[in-house]
């Protein structure tokens, strides 16, 4: 996941002959991925020549920092920005957009704006810092909508607050898109789905357009040919056995990824692993229930190695890098190991000084027999004998 690359950047020449630099962004903005710097350094290169900038969107969103990053340098851009939903452009995304001087939505496209919000961890200092931080960010997603759309702050706050889903004509009539084109199929990345199940309320028609499906026509059903009577059996057939019935299928519950994503939340608050959360709905993809309890579980294991190893703060890496705990535990091992002195088990050496006798370099030692007492000693039993 790290150094993932969430947008493209391309030199184009539209159909008059102009240079033109178009960016698609369909993934998550940001996330461990490549920053807002790297993109606006390429942005500027890419938008150096350039007539025209054209952004087509479809993301669920990611981190707000690197959209305000990409929202001030489309506005710093002295020619026009024209900004396209080419699906769904949720949260950050939808502040990405509405750095256009135009903004397109094809019919079938949909915005969605909301208050932004965070996993937050600490003291009651930090958790108070980090509210304060929220409602900054806040204010300043509601000036861009503002600027965009006209609407009040207490309008535009209604519908933040409500976690707001616009359909292109409702985005247009509310001055957040100029724009309404033909519906335009589109694949959308791997885990959109998952990370939509973030949101409280995705209508079902994002849902479809995240996969890639949601201007699908619709198959007709085949043609009905009249049935053709058989002839009738003989009388002295003898009827055909019907067969045995077959055993029924164990019954299958699929839960809406909104349910799984709430239980994801829910259980990692409870297990003290709330800053683990977001990684185990990416890890996942929010794919059953069984899953993700496993992964939990996985993580809680984590957290018990890193906080007898005293290093509880890498208990979110290591969950995030998708790692179980006997790789765990051989990291931590190694990182332990690294910080511990290391033991010589072996004597140090006296040194010998020649103007000191042996007696005065071994002063300390434990006291022990010497040899001139041995010495006298014998000769001592030779002259008694």
């Amino acid at each position: 996941m790290k150094n993932r690359k969430w947008w493209d950047i391309r030199a184009m020449t539209n159909a008059q002959g102009a240079a033109v630099a178009e960016i698609r962004i369909y993934d998550e903005i940001g996330f461990w991925g490549t920053d807002a710097k790297t993109f606006i350094a390429q942005l500027d290169t890419a938008a150096a020549s350039a007539t025209e900038v054209i952004v087509a969107v479809n993301s669920p969103g990611g981190d707000v920092f690197d959209a305000f990053a990409i929202y001030n340098a489309l506005r710093r851009y002295a020619g026009k920005v024209t900004a396209r939903v080419d699906g769904v452009a949720a949260s950050a995304a939808g502040l990405v957009v509405m750095a256009g001087d135009q903004v397109v939505m094809p019919e079938n496209a949909m915005l969605m704006i909301h208050n932004p919000w965070t996993i937050a961890l600490g003291s009651a200092a930090d958790l108070r810092s980090t509210a304060d931080m929220m409602d900054k960010a806040r204010d300043g997603i509601l000036a861009a909508y503002r600027r965009k759309s006209g609407q009040t702050d207490e309008e535009l706050t209604a519908m933040m607050d409500a976690e707001t889903w616009l359909t292109a004509l409702e985005a247009q009539s509310l001055g957040f898109c100029d724009v309404i084109e033909e519906p335009v199929r589109l694949a959308a990345s791997t885990n959109a789905v998952g990370l939509l199940a973030r949101f409280r309320n995705p209508p079902e028609p994002v849902q479809a357009l995240v996969e890639g499906n949601g201007d699908a026509p619709p198959v007709d059903p085949p043609a009905h040919e009249p049935p053709v009577d058989d002839p009738p059996p003989p009388e002295s057939a003898t009827p055909p056995t019907p067969p045995a019935p077959a055993p029924p299928e164990p019954a299958v519950t699929h839960e809406e990824p909104g349910v799984l994503a709430a239980h994801v939340f829910n259980a990692c608050r409870a297990a003290n692993l709330s800053m683990c959360a977001e990684s185990i709905v990416t890890l996942t993809a929010l794919k059953d229930r069984a899953t993700i309890d496993a992964a939990i579980r996985n993580a809680t294991d984590i957290a018990g190695l890193c906080l007898a190893a005293k290093l509880p703060e890498l208990t979110a890496q290591f969950v995030g890098d998708g790692l179980n705990p006997d790789q765990v535990r051989a990291r931590l091992f190694d990182r332990v190991t690294q910080s511990q002195p290391r033991v010589n088990n072996r004597h140090k050496p006296v040194p010998h000084d020649a103007g000191r006798s042996v007696q005065d370099t071994t002063q300390g030692a434990a006291p022990g027999p010497k040899a001139s007492s041995i010495y006298a000693a014998r000769r001592g039993v030779a002259k008694s004998l």
